[in-house]
């Protein structure tokens, strides 16, 4: 069984009919229990570390969907053998079988991540299989992804030996042994500085890595060194992720490696609970997790909303939302941690009528969209006088979200049709346009919420 014929599990039947427009009509259940997909941050590093592993590797779990997808049919690209015959549970990844094939063309979609972190699998080729014959890559994308920002990685990994011409994509590289010491920038992505640890951990060199600047989302950069760590590098860091130093020598893999739940989806499920008074379970995530985007559980009990949860599962109980909504106290809600949910507690404020000031976030002006700039226009054309920053955004208080009405573009952004779902279950009269977007991270969203009571038209 090929990963061809296995395409249909990353995008379940229904996306096919979102691609225009999408209203949530009501929900017929208030008490709801599921187990949230896998991580796609998690995915995407598991697949190029299982390639960095140089043996054998099952992922249990992974994340099937538009994004890891380009991941996936990478590896098999590169020369990787995968059995998917057990997809969605598990996938086997085996090293490359001996080819004649000097050049890979690899095509990486909208998916951001692996174009971070991808060249680190590419630049160690040759230290990871000798007796291949690849000695040239050509990495390109959909044009939203060229848009993205990839300089401060190119800068880094040149510093390490990396002979790259260009400072974006397309990108063509060709194998280096990688070793010395880089700096790196991580006040514009963790990814770079997850990016170089990978490349630099992947030659089995000493290697030592300075970051310099603020480091947006450090915790995303802690999920990458324990995952490292799992797969057998050694790394040793300070408390502050300042200085790394990669220990010399081979990797000692474990054979599998599981992929745990998406906090960032799990989030989604957990605002919609909120909002419409239901009670839920979500059965496979807690505290446990090193995912930042699990924070805005704390952030939603600053809404007034009574969740718990222990390592392993999270609650929402059905209990009105406790706010005032007639005070005049914005909620300021620092969200440079979890920045991901920048838009959902935007519409969680235009759900509850509670004013927030959403700030640290200067950084999502450069994910799929300007996510500040698109979020404010959408806002404004429902009639909300919100304030645009530059590092975030104001919404004021005593939002009637049964009274907007209007589209919620999607700007070619799954984080916009995610939060928008939330918005649509409050604001009956507000359509989501083209919100088949959300096929990027979360192409059985939909299907998940029709399977617990919600109906759309």
């Amino acid at each position: 069984m090929t990963l061809a014929t296995q395409k249909k599990l990353f995008e379940p039947s229904l996306l096919p009919h979102l691609e225009q427009s999408l209203h949530v009509t009501g929900c017929e259940s208030r008490n709801w229990k599921l187990r949230v997909p896998g991580s796609k941050s998690v995915t995407n590093r598991a697949l190029v570390l299982a390639g960095l592993a140089g043996r054998p590797i099952e992922l249990l779990s992974p994340l099937l969907a538009d994004d890891t997808w380009w991941g996936f049919q990478a590896l098999e690209e590169l020369g990787f053998r995968l059995d998917v015959s057990q997809l969605p549970e598990r996938v086997l990844i085996e090293i490359p079988e001996r080819s004649e094939k000097k050049n890979a063309s690899l095509h990486l979609g909208q998916a951001g991540t692996l174009a971070r972190f991808l060249p680190a699998l590419l630049l160690n080729w040759k230290t990871l299989f000798p007796d291949s014959s690849l000695n040239s890559f050509f990495i390109d994308a959909d044009a939203q992804l060229k848009k993205r920002p990839l300089t401060p990685l190119i800068h880094a990994l040149r510093a390490l030996g990396a002979h790259l011409e260009a400072d974006h994509l397309p990108l063509h590289l060709q194998p280096n042994e990688l070793q010395g010491h880089a700096r790196i920038d991580g006040s514009q992505s963790g990814q770079f500085v997850s990016g170089l640890l990978l490349a630099a951990a992947g030659s089995r060199q000493a290697c030592r890595i300075s970051r310099v600047n603020h480091l947006v989302q450090p915790d995303y950069v802690r999920i990458t060194l324990a995952m490292l760590k799992e797969f057998g590098a050694q790394v040793v860091h300070d408390a502050e992720l300042h200085e790394f130093s990669i220990l010399p020598g081979a990797w000692d893999a474990l054979p599998s490696y599981t992929i745990e739940a998406d906090a960032s989806t799990a989030c989604y499920f957990a605002a919609l609970a909120c909002v419409l008074g239901a009670e839920l379970k979500i059965e496979n995530l807690g505290s446990a997790t090193l995912q930042p985007d699990f924070q805005f559980m704390s952030l939603l009990q600053r809404f007034g909303f009574l969740l718990h949860w222990n390592e392993n599962e999270c609650f929402v109980s059905r209990s009105p939302n406790l706010i005032d909504t007639s005070s005049p106290t914005i909620l300021n809600l620092d969200m440079s941690a979890c920045s991901d949910q920048a838009l959902t507690a935007g519409v969680m404020s235009l759900c509850t009528g509670r004013g927030v000031r959403v700030s640290g976030v200067a950084h999502i002006r450069n994910h799929e969209s300007d996510r500040i700039a698109s979020f404010c226009a959408n806002v404004r054309a429902l009639g909300v006088a919100v304030q645009e920053n530059i590092d975030g955004f104001v919404v004021p208080a005593g939002c009637d979200a049964a009274s907007l009405r209007g589209d919620w573009p999607t700007h070619n952004d799954h984080r916009f049709a995610l939060a928008g779902i939330v918005l649509a279950a409050c604001a009956p009269q507000v359509s989501i346009l083209e919100p088949g977007c959300m096929k990027k991270t979360a192409p059985g969203f939909v299907e998940h919420l029709i399977q617990i009571g919600f109906k759309f038209r």
